[in-house]
């Protein structure tokens, strides 16, 4: 039997040296995104809980969402670590790993999914108003729980793979009709992010705000796309040939993004909810450098004047905190009564501006509902309003 020459040896080096770089590079990713994942999701709690005490069905979703996507990570981070034992020449349960690869596919479909319930509920009470959007909203929330579901069952209960190998015949007969709904599924993700964010941009832009103002909410909102943006990669990339030259290679870019795709889109769901947390930081950051800006008028001050001194700067902390507590006060009425307080309230005032013009056209500019205050207090945006 003839020795392996040289540059067979060579080869099978560098081919282990790859699948090894690239499996590291899934580990990476799987932990960095689970540990954005799971620091959003607490700034989110947070916000929800302690400053806004609100906890809906939006949030109930998200927290399974939560469960799903950092349960993928984990199992993607055993599936590449049994893989690379293997590389290295060690035991590894074969079985077992198959199985945990499989279920890491059906859990990432169960995670895209409840986020986009998710979301679903948020952009519901964001339109509440507005029946050809909720009609929508609905319709878009549907074809991602069917086509998810199916999505899970495919890649959980059959013999179907996500890419199949080329030059290969899988003994599978249902093998086209998975491959067709896992396309399906990823259209409809793609679409949904999409829409709900032109959505939202469209009712807010003729909201008449400060500019700065709709610049920020616009930002927020804008944040959801993040998550079309890497459905649309991995979308790509699973429908792009698969050669004997570039199996390995897409096998590889599909789980990354598969990773990518649903954590990013949890992030970016649980960014656009801070934005309670960051009015709090500015008005903090604006309190202490008024009180600091005033305490260096006073150096160098002699002794002769420096009851008087720290008079004015006591009467400025105060007034610099009574200001801070008025502002926190209508900050927390403003949320209590109207729960999603930034972008409701916003796109709202617009919507009372067209309500009242459309009431006064038909002659009912007495009637019940024509005023801004018998408006906000039959829409409340699906929630009870307690003044």
């Amino acid at each position: 039997m003839s020795l392996p020459s040289q540059t067979s040896v060579e080869a099978a080096r560098a081919a282990i040296d790859q699948v090894l770089r690239e499996t590291d590079q899934i580990k990476i990713i799987a932990a960095t995104m689970l540990a954005f994942v799971v620091i959003s999701v607490g700034i989110r709690m947070y916000v929800r809980l302690r400053m806004l005490h609100q906890f809906a069905a939006e949030d109930w979703s998200m927290l399974v969402a939560f469960l799903f996507s950092a349960g993928q990570c984990c199992i993607a981070i055993s599936v590449v670590e049994f893989g690379q034992q293997a590389v290295r020449g060690r035991p590894r349960p074969v079985a077992l790993n198959d199985t945990l690869a499989k279920w890491s596919t059906g859990i990432f479909a169960l995670a895209l999914t409840t986020l986009k319930i998710s979301l679903g509920f948020f952009f519901l009470h964001l339109f509440s108003h507005k029946r050809p959007q909720r009609l929508a909203i609905l319709l878009l929330v549907t074809l991602c729980t069917l086509t998810g579901i199916a999505y899970f069952a495919f890649s959980c209960f059959t013999c179907t793979v996500l890419l199949k190998p080329p030059g290969t015949e899988l003994a599978c007969a249902i093998q086209p009709v998975a491959e067709g709904v896992f396309y399906a599924f990823s259209v409809v993700s793609i679409a949904s992010d999409f829409l709900f964010v032109l959505m939202a941009l469209w009712a807010l832009r003729g909201a008449k705000i400060a500019r700065p103002t709709k610049v920020l909410a616009c930002a927020l909102l804008a944040l959801g796309a993040v998550g079309g943006v890497a459905s649309t990669v991995r979308f790509a990339l699973l429908v792009r040939p698969v050669t004997r030259g570039n199996y390995r290679q897409s096998v590889y870019d599909v789980g990354k993004w598969t990773i990518i795709e649903h954590t990013t889109g949890v992030v970016a769901a649980n960014l656009a909810m801070v934005r309670p947390l960051v009015v709090a930081m500015f008005k903090k950051l604006k309190v202490g450098a008024s009180t600091w800006g005033s305490k260096r008028g006073t150096s160098g001050q002699g002794s002769k004047g420096r009851e008087a001194v720290m008079g004015g700067v006591q009467g400025s902390r105060l007034a610099s905190e009574g200001f801070a507590r008025m502002e926190e006060e209508r900050e927390r009425r403003v949320t209590e009564n109207e729960g999603e307080a930034y972008l409701l309230t916003e796109i709202k005032k617009e919507v009372v501006v067209k309500v009242d013009e459309e009431m006064r056209d038909k002659g009912g500019g007495a009637s019940k509902g024509s005023s801004r205050e018998e408006f906000e207090r039959d829409f409340g945006y699906g929630r009870g309003r307690f003044v």
